[in-house]
């Protein structure tokens, strides 16, 4: 990363001191359930028997999409204005698994990491990226695979996603208050939602095979005709908010946290500086302190729980699904296929002392994305952008 910009890998972790803590403070049954949130394991933790099998959970993802659909379907006919209250959570739920089918489900069959068989995980990708309305096998091959993972185009300039983030406005060389600033405001633009609409009706219709594409013809069908046989305020809650901007917002969040995007002055030279650019990224809050009296401890809880409500649970359902938080697995030990363990084997890693060291680089969301637009403020390549041109 270029001079003066903080990176975490010099940066003393203090993720694991704040996971043991939750460890000692609340209940043994809830382990399992912390780590699964949080993505960050107990040190020595064994994954849990209950895990389903990767095809198993496909299932479940398609399943949880139909209900999310229905309880929205449910609060806006039935709730009145409590749905005001209900639909948040059917909408989070919604995104969820919409998020899911594509960067778990798409993304994992074409590592072939979902059945073990390359037919089975070609159509799984095949449902997924139609019902989600992402990427075709092809597209996403490409882009993710020969470009992303690709260590002469990896955080560079050249990076696909590094290339739509300064598509947006985040360019090199900018202030980091500005790239705040439109980091607020590129939820609300149409230059965020036009180009993903425009590129999944492209990856849907018109690059995709011709088994890709009717799978898609008969998707978009069958939303059309539920359109037409819903109520339109039904139909707009219940489709097409979740599936077009929320699921664009999270995107938006997850990429500009990922890695420290246009930071460095070219590709990884070594191993060493492929694994500086990855990072974990845990829904975990600090806990009150204790031997504070009760007074003082019930605020402290009050704030950690709405941290938690409202930060926490959204950036775990919406932005880093699945095995997201634990996403620096994937780049520094891409032998390990059993990704729906990457929590557990991630701390495995650590526990053994594996040498990339990843409890180095152990952030929440926030403080990924303030690193990514650090990097981006400080990026060597700010002198080949035109720096009086800002996009709008």
């Amino acid at each position: 990363m270029v001079h003066g910009t903080r990176s975490p890998d010099v940066i003393e972790s203090t993720m694991q001191d704040l996971r043991l803590e939750y460890a000692q403070r609340f209940p043994g049954w809830t382990q399992q359930l912390i780590t699964i949130f949080s993505g960050k394991a107990v040190p020595g933790q064994q994954a849990p028997w209950w895990i389903p099998p990767p095809i198993v959970n496909w299932f479940l993802t398609l399943f949880q999409l139909v209900l999310a659909v229905l309880g929205s379907v449910f609060a806006v006919r039935f709730l009145s204005w409590w749905a005001l209250f209900v639909l948040p959570v059917t909408w989070l739920v919604t995104v969820n698994a919409v998020r899911k089918l594509q960067v778990t489900w798409s993304h994992h069959a074409v590592h072939k990491e979902v059945s073990g068989n390359k037919y089975v995980d070609k159509a799984v990708q095949l449902v997924s990226s139609a019902v989600s309305l992402t990427s075709n096998y092809e597209d996403i091959f490409n882009d993710h695979i020969r470009n992303h993972h690709n260590r002469k185009v990896f955080t560079t300039g050249k990076d696909p996603d590094s290339a739509f983030l300064v598509y947006l406005g985040f360019r090199p060389g900018m202030p980091v208050s500005r790239l705040r600033a439109r980091l607020y405001w590129t939820p609300f633009s149409p230059r965020l939602h036009i180009p993903f609409v425009i590129a999944r009706i492209k990856t849907n219709f018109i690059t995709a095979t011709w088994s890709r594409r009717i799978a898609s013809v008969v998707w978009v069908g069958l939303l059309v005709l539920l359109g037409v046989l819903m109520d339109g305020t039904e139909y707009t809650l219940a489709f097409l908010v979740p599936w077009l901007p929320l699921f664009h917002w999270a995107a938006l969040f997850q990429t500009i946290s990922e890695h420290p995007w246009m930071a460095f002055d070219g590709a990884p030279t070594s191993r060493n500086d492929y694994i500086r650019r990855c990072w974990a990224r845990f829904c975990l809050e600090p806990l009150p302190e204790r031997g504070t009296s009760l007074a003082l401890q019930l605020p402290q809880w009050g704030h950690w729980l709405v941290r938690m409500l409202f930060l926490q649970v959204p950036a775990r359902f919406a932005v880093l699904v699945s095995d997201l938080p634990a996403h620096d697995l994937h780049h520094v030990v891409p032998a390990d296929h059993a990704w729906h363990y990457a929590f557990w084997h991630r701390q495995a890693c650590i526990d053994s002392h594996h040498e990339s060291r990843m409890e180095q680089r152990e952030l929440t969301l926030g403080v990924a994305i303030s690193y990514v637009l650090s990097g981006i403020s400080l990026s060597p390549l700010a002198a080949a952008e035109p720096q009086s041109h800002t996009a709008t």
